[in-house]
């Protein structure tokens, strides 16, 4: 996995004590396999906003800009217990839209390494919502959900309505299930 570093973030030593939540967000930029390149290089600029996330997605990369251990600037309010994730796409896509062929091939990407955090970090593959989060409950979100848990005036929306949540869930519980399969390895490390 590629990495460019954020220019906008907090080192810190956070550990699976720390992270309570994965946090879904759309990029607001164009559905591209540049994408994530593009918004990567965007964070790492010297005409940076504050802000940065974790990792950047789209169909064919993964692109980590933020240390895990340390706090992007992903969402007001929630960067401190969240691992963030940028999806190539917008806000405004219905489920539809969500669901074509390269957010799904992007999607599938995306649930891989959110299962792969989840793993690590021990974090259940449940939707928290605000509430969810309000409660201080483990598991997956959206900016959205962050912006009306925390109350943040004028906060962020996406990844939106349309996000297909409980396929994206779905896709990532299946890549779970493959990772904590037991090794079918010989004993003894023989074959015969």
């Amino acid at each position: 996995m590629r990495f460019i570093q954020a220019k906008n973030y907090h080192i810190a030593a956070r550990t699976s004590v720390n992270i309570q939540f994965i946090c879904m967000h759309s990029m607001e930029a164009p559905e591209k396999p540049t994408t994530a390149e593009a918004v990567a290089q965007w964070f790492a600029g010297p005409g940076a906003p504050m802000a940065s996330s974790h990792y950047c997605v789209d169909t064919d990369s993964i692109i980590q800009c933020v240390k895990e251990k340390d706090i992007a600037f992903g969402a007001k309010g929630g960067n401190s217990e969240g691992i963030h994730i940028e999806l190539a796409g917008y806000a405004k896509q219905t489920h539809h839209d969500w669901l074509d062929d390269y957010s799904k091939k992007m999607l599938t990407l995306a649930a891989g390494l959110v299962a792969d955090i989840a793993n690590r970090h021990n974090i259940p593959l449940i939707y928290l919502g605000s509430e969810g989060i309000n409660q201080g409950f483990r598991g997956i979100t959206t900016h959205k959900d962050i912006t009306v848990a925390k109350k943040i005036v004028g906060g962020h929306w996406d990844p939106g309505p349309g996000f297909p949540m409980c396929e994206f869930l779905g896709w990532a519980s299946d890549t779970l299930n493959v990772l904590k399969r037991p090794s079918l390895k010989p004993e003894n490390g023989s074959a015969g």
